[in-house]
């Protein structure tokens, strides 16, 4: 997934300021209708609670603040010694025939800049922002054409308040917005009178057989259904022009197989390997990248490369399973949707 480089501001938000505080062990508000959600707590994390909200549907995590810059560096910054393969999102976008074929572009979390690439490729004129100063380096290098600030988006907004874009994308970045509502309303004050906005999130509704590591806080705070997506961003005064999800492709099955086939043996065998992803990321940055500075030893490294070969092994058991699962109906993890500004 695309690297979630933003934070957001708070002014724009000021309504929910006049909201009442819910009770003590109360149901919290919704951040982006508030609404109050059930009251029934789906999911208990570390000190993170996970709700629904009665009037939306979004699922979010309870309490949300966001990492800083040092913390994605830490966690993501492997992600920055390449130029990453397009994500289905972006190849949503580029092939959607309701888009608009040209003009000023914003990617908001644009990683190493591999779509600010391929877009401008396709004919936009392209900029991107990026909380990671390395990853923006690099975006700047692959995509010398791009104008790339590493700036939240609040401060570019702030620095450059005469700048709007046709288009502003922010794909696999909205489920990590501690603050939805104000990331939205920044994202439309981009935008000229009937722009787009396009993205995608992890679809909730998604085939899985386990637990997905990276869909915890303070990675992910929000929690995305096509409904849900829809009801927000009309809220929000945005028309829906198309919604798509993701189909589960052999790779994707493959990894699902996987996870139903882990049995915990590469942990016994070497108990210094990584922890799951979810659970390093309740730990100090410094503690990570200590980690990577050390590498690993080569008894992790020859466990590993079983586990890949493991993997390797099911994608027959995939590929004889994929034909089931699509007839069943299950769809693949990426919701991509392209809405226009209604002024």
């Amino acid at each position: 997934m695309a690297h979630p480089a933003l934070a957001v501001g708070t002014s724009v938000v000021e309504s929910v300021l006049r909201l009442p505080a819910p009770a003590q062990n109360a149901p919290p508000y919704c951040p982006l209708c508030f609404h109050v959600a059930f009251a029934k707590i789906l999911e208990t994390f570390h000190a993170y609670t996970l709700h629904e909200c009665a009037g939306c549907g979004l699922q979010f995590w309870d309490p949300r603040k966001m990492p800083d810059a040092r913390w994605y560096s830490a966690m993501y910054g492997e992600r920055n010694e390449r130029l990453l393969p397009l994500e289905p999102g972006h190849c949503f976008f580029l092939a959607d025939q309701l888009a608009p074929r040209c003009g000023r572009l914003l990617d908001v979390g644009c990683g190493t800049g591999n779509f600010l690439l391929a877009a401008n490729l396709a004919g936009y004129a392209v900029s991107g922002i990026e909380l990671d100063t390395a990853a923006a380096r690099l975006a700047s290098y692959y995509c010398p054409r791009a104008r790339v600030f590493p700036l939240p988006l609040e401060s570019f907004r702030a620095h450059y308040p005469n700048q709007v874009f046709d288009v502003v994308s922010f794909f696999e970045v909205l489920e990590h917005q501690a603050d939805p509502a104000a990331f939205l309303a920044e994202a439309r004050a981009c935008l000229r009178p009937r722009g787009f906005i396009a993205l995608s999130v992890p679809n909730r509704n998604r085939w899985q057989t386990g637990l997905d590591a990276l869909d915890y806080p303070p990675n992910h705070f929000l929690r995305w259904s096509p409904d849900s997506l829809v009801a927000v961003l009309k809220a929000q005064g945005f028309s829906i022009m198309s919604l798509q999800q993701e189909k589960v492709s052999l790779h994707y099955a493959a990894q699902q197989i996987n996870s139903k086939l882990r049995l915990g043996v590469a942990r016994s065998l070497a108990p210094e390997m990584p922890g799951w992803f979810r659970d390093e990321i309740q730990q100090d940055p410094e503690e990570k990248e200590q980690r990577n500075r050390a590498g690993l030893s080569l008894r992790t490294r020859a466990v590993q490369r079983l586990g890949r070969w493991k993997y390797a092994a099911c994608f027959p058991l995939a590929a004889a399973a994929l034909p089931f699962v699509r007839y069943q109906g299950q769809v693949g993890p990426y919701l991509y949707c392209l809405a226009r500004k209604l002024d």
